[in-house]
């Protein structure tokens, strides 16, 4: 979503671009203001760093035909086609890293994902954190990491139905008060958390609700957690939805508690929606969210101080006004795509700049 909205972002007569998607083309791409090439990358899991030959020849292929000033890799996944093939002579390699080293666990793996992000000439930052944790365990000179956050198109946002309509069609009364869980219904982001932050407040609060956006794995758990806490028909999960804008618009607030996380777009659209967040201290989450001035925040998998937080939100509308109204400030200022694609348009010239100076 966040290369999609660059794409669009940076449109424009001076630069051409080209989309390349590992797993196919989405629905999303006919939109795009460039031809996109679909690569239907299916790695195996036996080796090291799995990679399927057909992608990278047709990555390959595609660089040859095309002869880009260079490519731009959004995640590690990606990284390995870019790498592969550039191998041997190509467009220099600007690598987007958006999450943690955790997932690293495996030594020869993480020797070789050393590797790859030193093959990068540029390695984009989604935060501080993970800028440091980069130069720290890739052993990447501090010079060529840079930070340019996160950034979302506000225009996505604009609301169709609006909020009244919206939560009509969800079953929740105008004066009812909604928490939002966006996001997959993963490991990673914790659903089954977020509902132990929220079912005893729901319990003690007839006019609350608790809306999950997002699908994933955990659904089925998720559904049968709420059946067990007796809040069927409290807490509802809508599955994947291309309705975000009229969400938070038919919400109060934004529950964030995922157990890892880069720079959430989820967090920069409710800011930029206007809703405050009650979410956890985790990478860039911090920067997105001033804790006391645009949301409120507590340490990653303390579920009574983000018990306590939303159950502050829920009873104090004023403070949701306060807190949402400086969340979209904040968010329209640092996090709007625009602004974020002007940082990078200065950074293709410099890496091209650099590239053509040493040609």
């Amino acid at each position: 979503m966040f290369a999609s909205d660059l794409v669009a972002a940076l449109s424009g007569d001076d630069l051409d671009q080209r989309v390349a998607v590992l797993h196919g083309a989405p629905p999303w791409a006919v939109a795009l203001p460039a031809p996109v090439t679909g690569l239907r990358a299916g790695a195996t899991r036996r080796a090291v760093l799995p990679l399927e030959p057909g992608a990278v020849l047709g990555l390959r292929r595609l660089l040859r035909d095309w002869r880009p000033d260079l490519v731009q890799a959004h995640g590690g996944h990606p990284l390995k086609y870019a790498a592969a093939a550039t191998a041997g002579g190509g467009p220099p390699v600007v690598y987007r890293r958006i999450g943690s080293v955790t997932w690293l666990s495996n030594r020869p793996r993480r020797a070789l994902y050393r590797r790859l992000v030193r093959r990068a000439v540029r390695v984009v930052a989604v935060a501080e954190s993970i800028r440091r944790e980069t130069i720290e365990a890739f052993g990447v000179e501090p010079a060529r990491v840079v930070t340019i956050p996160n950034g979302v198109d506000p225009r996505r946002l604009q609301p169709e139905r609006g909020r009244d309509a919206t939560r009509a069609a969800l079953g929740i009364a105008p004066e009812g008060v909604v928490v939002l869980s966006l996001g997959a219904l993963a490991w990673e982001k914790d659903p089954l958390g977020h509902l132990a932050v929220t079912a005893p407040l729901l319990r003690g609060n007839p006019a609350a609700a608790h809306v999950f956006a997002g699908d994933g794995p955990l659904r089925p758990e998720l559904e049968a957690a709420a059946r067990r806490e007796g809040l069927d028909g409290r807490v509802r999960v809508l599955g994947s939805r291309a309705d975000v804008g009229d969400l938070l618009a038919a919400s109060d607030l934004m529950l964030f508690a995922s157990r890892t996380e880069g720079m959430p777009a989820s967090v920069i659209e409710a800011g930029l929606a206007g809703l405050p967040v009650v979410g956890v201290t985790l990478t860039g989450v911090p920067e997105v969210v001033a804790d006391g001035v645009s949301g409120l925040l507590a340490p990653p998998g303390d579920h009574d101080g983000l018990r306590a937080a939303t159950a502050r939100l829920l009873e104090d509308a004023a403070l949701r006004r306060r807190l949402g109204q400086a969340a979209r400030s904040r968010c329209r200022e640092r996090y709007a795509i625009d602004v974020v694609a002007a940082a990078y348009r200065e950074l293709y010239e410099d890496v091209v700049g650099a590239a053509c100076a040493t040609s």
